[in-house]
């Protein structure tokens, strides 16, 4: 008769917990689950430590550990735990994913306020800002390595903290998940800072290889975006930085039809074609640049180069068919000369302290007999090199 009276309040204990939501299951876990109705986190955690260690199948014990770790903050332990419960058995695969998504968009969250409140501050309190932000994110990362913005949003941070090397690796998996015109920039931008420290450096092995990686990241972002002239402007201007002007021809020529009004590229092009000889070809493109802008100094200079160039090959060729009898000679490169001349009087009309400016003048003037004002203008090159 004790016997059943016993076993009846046992029946009543576990039928009371199962009517609170519990499972009638060891103490460990008992004792936990009252834990967690009194968010005493911590002391549930131990309880069910105690529990995984004495039975390592019981899946929802793992999976009871994983959320109460979740509360505590402890991400790291608490995909450990939510991965334990998912080797025994799916049972709680539903909760588990819930649970997942619930840190990552409140990680995510917090990593945005963090950035966001960097941006309001500056030195060591915008660092320990970032820093946080780069914390909460990577604790996103750990429970959603697929997101596309969670790799977006660690790199920025680390773009803000100046953090290169960190901040290529994150922009290059986000573009495996995600082709961002903006984030190929980044990259871009990241590996042409590679490069130029490199080169500052004297290595060039390494500046090379970085400028090799934003030529490659260059042609990949316009097999998406070909239309996109910022991508083919900064093309071009990684060829020229990188050393290898001749390669960005067909590119340069390909952003001078897509927009021949635009002077940079105008210019660009008549430099290659003056670095191949091509004088006509370099005058006609930094004459298109000073018509769209006759104060642009880059093709009020390059220009005036060209002529000169041109006029004293002209000069030449005339120097051996002078007239045998007379001595006389076709003064008609003179026009070059005086061309040229134009330019740098609108050059220095803008920047009158360049004494090197003024001595080419003085050539230009040479060039087409102008004696008087050579002369003038050697003399105002000697007084700014003096000062």
């Amino acid at each position: 008769m004790k016997k059943y009276l016993l076993l009846t309040a046992l029946t009543i204990v576990c039928s009371s917990i199962a009517f609170m939501g519990f499972q009638c299951g060891s103490a460990e876990t008992t004792s936990a689950k009252l834990y967690i109705q009194r968010k005493d986190f911590a002391s549930a955690e131990k309880s069910l430590i105690k529990e995984v260690e004495k039975n390592p199948s019981n899946a929802e014990a793992w999976y009871m550990l994983g959320d109460v770790r979740r509360e505590l903050g402890d991400i790291k332990g608490m995909m450990a735990a939510f991965d334990a419960s998912l080797k025994i058995n799916n049972e709680f695969q539903k909760r588990i994913s819930d649970a997942k998504l619930n840190i990552w968009g409140t990680r995510i969250n917090l990593g945005v306020g963090k950035y966001n409140a960097s941006k309001s501050v500056s030195g060591d309190s915008a660092k320990m800002f970032l820093t946080s932000a780069v914390s909460a994110y990577n604790d996103a990362l750990m429970v959603n390595p697929d997101s596309a913005i969670t790799y977006q949003n660690l790199a920025v941070a680390h773009i803000a903290l100046g953090n290169t090397d960190s901040s290529i690796v994150y922009l290059k998996a986000s573009l495996t998940r995600k082709s961002d015109p903006q984030f190929w920039t980044f990259l871009i931008n990241a590996y042409v800072t590679k490069a130029e420290e490199a080169k500052t450096a004297g290595n060039k092995a390494e500046s090379d290889k970085y400028f090799n990686e934003a030529i490659s990241a260059l042609t990949e972002a316009r097999k998406s975006d070909p239309a996109n002239v910022e991508l083919l402007a900064t093309l071009i201007n990684v060829h020229i930085e990188a050393g290898r002007a001749t390669e960005a021809m067909p590119y340069i020529k390909e952003a001078v039809e897509k927009d021949p009004t635009n002077k940079v590229f105008q210019n660009d092009l008549g430099l290659l074609l003056l670095q191949t000889n091509d004088l006509p070809g370099a005058i006609e493109h930094f004459d298109a640049a000073i018509a769209v802008d006759p104060a642009y100094t880059d093709a009020l200079r390059n220009g005036s180069v060209a002529l000169m160039r041109m006029g004293q090959k002209e000069k030449d060729a005339a120097m051996t068919k002078r007239d045998p009898k007379t001595g006389n000679v076709d003064k008609s490169y003179q026009k070059y000369f005086n061309k040229a001349a134009g330019y740098l009087e609108k050059y220095l009309a803008i920047k009158p302290d360049d004494a090197n400016v003024w001595q080419a003048l003085a050539t230009a003037y040479g060039g087409a007999d102008n004696t008087k004002k050579a002369a003038e203008a050697l003399k105002k090159a000697d007084a700014l090199d003096k000062k």
